[in-house]
């Protein structure tokens, strides 16, 4: 079902008709990159940081809060079935697509109430506050999840301050970095990231 939105409620990545990828349960295709991640969770050695490309609208955010989902809904992953799946009514589901879950931070253009268009880059300052998630201990001890959507859109200095995150980061730390081209960020960011290409179906 289309989704209903207000005419100033623009986000970067809308797609007309299509539902926003923290409010989508329900990933087709790439079962090897859902498996990846399923893997990585199962075994409990999860690479902190994750540059998932590959051509826009091919469900890369939709992925990435997938994992998000599934990590914050039960970060000792005792209780649920393998896989990424969570139920529509868990209260997580619900505090991911507002983003308003304590331990999530969605790192993306983002217009400010007071302007009448997105900006066209993710400035350092918005990075600088999303990575104060990674000063404090995660509640009930679990994953601190920043997803960023997506990566072309950090200016310089943001993806350097980015950089020296991935460098060091804090433990049960994830980074999700959606990229539409991989090959034009920073050498740097590339080389602390797991890869993950997703293809058109």
């Amino acid at each position: 079902m289309p989704p209903d939105r207000a005419p100033d409620d623009v986000e970067p990545g809308d797609l007309p008709g299509i539902v926003r990828p923290r409010e989508t349960l329900r990933l087709v295709g790439h079962a090897e990159a859902e498996a990846a991640f399923a893997e990585g969770i199962a075994s409990g050695r999860l690479h902190h940081a994750w540059l998932i490309g590959g051509p826009g609208g091919i469900g890369k955010a939709t992925l990435a809060y997938r994992v998000a989902r599934r990590l914050l809904a039960d970060p000792d992953r005792v209780s649920r079935a393998p896989g990424l799946d969570i139920a529509a009514g868990d209260p997580v589901t619900a505090k991911i697509a507002a983003l308003s879950h304590p331990n999530l931070v969605a790192l993306r253009r983002h217009r400010v109430p007071t302007a009448k268009t997105l900006p066209t880059r993710i400035p350092v300052d918005a990075v600088l506050k999303a990575l104060e998630l990674f000063g404090s201990t995660a509640g009930n001890a679990g994953y601190r999840i920043c997803i960023v959507d997506s990566a072309e859109d950090l200016n310089a200095n943001g993806a350097n301050a980015l950089l020296k995150m991935l460098e060091e980061p804090p433990p049960r730390a994830l980074f999700l970095i959606v990229s539409h081209a991989p090959g034009r960020l920073l050498p740097t960011i590339r080389s602390r990231c797991r890869a993950l290409a997703l293809r058109p179906l």
